[in-house]
């Protein structure tokens, strides 16, 4: 299928062929009749201008103290790779919809096949000839709407969302700064609530459009502070909501605001504007200022969008998907029109043609995409232009990737190019993205799912990069299919997980590989070497500041076992190479414990078989600049220091010396050349599986130490650890 895609780099927009995306629980698939082009936030989006860095900086402060953050943390290399993967990116355009229901996914009840649905959200309801959308990211579009009109649903929202926020009532005056797309429709929705409507614009052609769809009074933006209401003396009095629905660079469209606006007056902020408002004036009002977030409550939260779980009716009475309802509703009873915003067509084989309009500055407002009503044939992998691709027969290192994120482009690819490991099959969630990085990193092909790369004959290794709730079955999947595996930490997030692994492996031939990357870093190497391979106990303290995520990452998200499940194995891990003795007894306490919140502080305790004991400190709150992991380490009368696997200082017998590197070497490399090798010689696999095993055991008892304030012991023998492991 064809799907419209804009590299972030070149600026270019394109037509380019993925793969048909697959039915997928909780969603359904649309074949797109139409869609709607979003003059601002699209224009923004394709607009080339070789100062943008420099631009995006300026008003964006936010990013850069991310970036210099990061920067302090990860060091240049990590922090250069990041950015560098962001401003490379390949991005779905598009957010707003119709189409046609030709697949149901399971636990979708009330919506049917052949159905018209309107879709909405960037990433989902994108400019595609098949779209697979979440149950609550649509709603079914009533008879009598017109596939044009109701791909304006979405945008519809948007407008109808601030409305709402602002609170109006039955006979008020408003004001609306910006008459593009989204101020159009906001006039009408103002006009149809009962609202008295001033429009304004600096586009002339805009406010006549205004004035002749539902505007009462519409000026230039030169006139909007002097305007009348054809004398009435209220008016002198100020406005009683602002929403600021224009596109600026500028302040300027929110101090016209400050202006309109009475005293205890409402101002709601829609488009894209600077909001450095003028203090004094919303001060000497007592201004309300509230920014509208999107299409409604809903809007960002994985939970309501992408597991459809719904807010309570009752209490949350306008979610994003009642107000892309109210607005079908609306469309469907002639309270409002769309069809007159409509200023160009486009079939969707011209869709480059339209951003060509975009930045050549022409006059438009809605720019309508149309596509061909006729089946879509379904193409489950897409070959790749053979200037991409290296040819080559089927062998064990012949490698898939399931998973395709910023982890796998910026370190796990570019290491096995140079592995000598051959590229063939690639999927991920995002079917653009997954074919950007393919051409990139020259596979072969893009597949729809996982189970059209574990299908392929040509693959003989699978390399997994995916969410961690689904690292396991995947594991399971690639194992029972015959594959090698290489799969990122963690190896499973609960007990019943990590089972069904050691059942798969224990019926297969195949080398499990699990991405505990730092035991094989020159300076961990180093570490084992000066401590000996049997070391007498030792204490350690290993401290990680992992810094804080957002709020709304998948990491945080309890059902792929929160960060210290997900992320401290690989501590754990390492210690345990050191020590090379059996994990016996984990314990751990907090004092700043909140999943909810992404607060995952706390002090991991260990000891080993050998005597071996110490502490994990993993600080997840704290952005302060230090170093991301710090070990120490005190065996009889050597010490160790270890600093980001940059530089360790060794100490043994009053003589001391210090190891130092360039940049942070963590060892993926040489992970990466450990599995290699295993796999050409069939030898044993570069963790054994029961350190991998305790390693994941350790991780999830961690968690439910720190809830229940007990601790965990390994049974010694191992009989018995595997009842304690896997109960019957």
């Amino acid at each position: 299928m064809l799907q419209l895609a804009h590299n972030s780099k070149s600026g270019a927009v394109e037509l380019v062929e993925v793969p048909t995306p697959t039915r997928q629980d909780g969603c359904v698939l649309v074949q797109t009749l139409a869609s709607v082009v979003s003059g601002g936030t699209e224009r923004n989006m394709v607009r080339v201008d070789r100062g943008s860095l420099v631009k995006t900086a300026a008003t964006h402060p936010d990013l850069v103290r991310r970036v210099v953050s990061k920067y302090r943390r990860d060091g240049w290399s990590s922090t250069f790779k990041a950015v560098k993967d962001r401003i490379e990116r390949t991005t779905a355009l598009g957010y707003s919809s119709t189409g046609r229901v030709i697949q149901v996914g399971a636990g979708v009840e009330d919506i049917d096949v052949g159905d018209q649905v309107a879709c909405g959200g960037a990433g989902t309801a994108s400019h595609a000839e098949l779209v697979s959308v979440p149950r609550r990211l649509l709603a079914a579009v009533p008879e009598g709407v017109a596939p044009e009109e109701a791909a304006f649903t979405t945008i519809g929202a948007i407008a109808l969302q601030a409305v709402r926020l602002g609170k109006v009532e039955l006979g008020e005056n408003v004001a609306v700064i910006g008459l593009g797309l989204v101020g159009q429709i906001t006039v009408q929705l103002l006009q149809a609530s009962g609202c008295r409507v001033l429009a304004t614009d600096l586009n002339p052609a805009r406010v006549d459009l205004a004035t002749q769809h539902g505007a009462d009074v519409a000026v230039t933006a030169d006139r909007a502070g002097k305007a009348q209401w054809d004398g009435e003396p209220q008016a002198e009095l100020g406005f009683d909501c602002v929403i600021v629905a224009a596109d600026s660079p500028s302040s300027r469209p929110l101090e016209l605001a400050a202006t309109l606006a009475r005293d205890k007056g409402r101002v709601v902020v829609l488009g894209f504007v600077r909001t450095e408002f003028p203090r004094e004036e919303f001060y000497r009002k007592e201004l309300e200022l509230v920014v509208s977030r999107s299409t409604g409550p809903g809007r960002y939260d994985p939970s309501f969008e992408l597991e459809g779980i719904d807010y309570p009716y009752a209490y949350v009475r306008w979610t994003e998907t009642r107000n892309m309802e109210a607005f079908l509703d609306l469309l469907a009873r002639r309270r409002i029109a769309v069809s007159h915003l409509i200023s160009h067509r486009f079939s969707f084989d011209d869709a480059p043609s339209a951003y060509r309009l975009l930045r050549s500055g022409t006059d438009h407002m809605g720019i309508v995409f149309g596509y061909k009503d006729a089946p879509i044939t379904e193409k489950r992998a897409i070959d790749l232009p053979k200037r991409t691709r290296t040819i080559h027969e089927a062998s064990s290192h012949s490698f898939g990737m399931i998973g395709c994120g910023s982890f796998a482009k910026n370190i796990l690819l570019p290491a096995l190019r140079r592995q000598g490991f051959h590229p063939v099959a690639l999927t991920s969630e995002h079917s653009l993205s997954a074919r950007s990085a393919a051409e990139k990193f020259h596979f072969d092909v893009v597949c729809s799912s996982a189970d059209d790369v574990l299908a392929r004959d040509d693959v003989g290794t699978v390399f997994i990069a995916t969410p961690h709730a689904i690292h396991a079955e995947f594991v399971c999947a690639a194992l029972r299919a015959g594959k090698h595996v290489f799969v990122e930490k963690p190896l499973a997030i609960n007990r019943e997980q990590l089972q069904e692994v050691r059942s798969a492996l224990e019926s297969s031939s195949s080398i499990l590989m699990v991405g505990f990357n730092r035991r094989f870093s020159p300076i961990a190497q180093k570490t084992r070497e000066f401590l000996g391979d049997h070391p007498p106990a030792f204490s350690f303290h290993y401290r990680v500041n992992a810094g804080p995520v957002p709020v709304k990452h998948w990491l945080l998200d309890p059902g792929h076992g929160g960060r210290i499940a997900g992320e401290v194995c690989h501590f754990i891990d390492l210690v345990t190479f050191l020590a090379n003795a059996p994990l016996q007894e984990v314990s751990a306490v907090s004092s700043r414990y909140d999943p909810s919140k992404g607060i995952e502080d706390c002090q991991i305790q260990l000891r080993f078989g050998s005597g071996t004991a110490g502490t994990i400190s993993y600080a997840t709150s704290n952005d302060a600049p230090t170093s991301k992991e710090h070990l120490e380490i005190w065996c009889g009368n050597k010490v160790v220091d270890l600093e980001d696997f940059e530089q360790a200082w060794f100490y043994n017998d009053g003589r001391d010396w210090i190891l130092r590197h360039r940049r942070p070497q963590k060892g993926h490399r040489e992970e990466l050349a450990a599995f290699h090798q295993c796999i050409l010689a069939a030898g044993p696999p570069p963790i054994p599986f029961d350190q991998l095993e305790r390693t994941t055991v350790a991780s999830i008892e961690a968690v439910r130490c720190l809830k229940t304030h007990e601790r965990f012991r390994f049974p010694r023998d191992e009989n018995s650890l595997r009842q304690s492991v896997f109960p019957a």
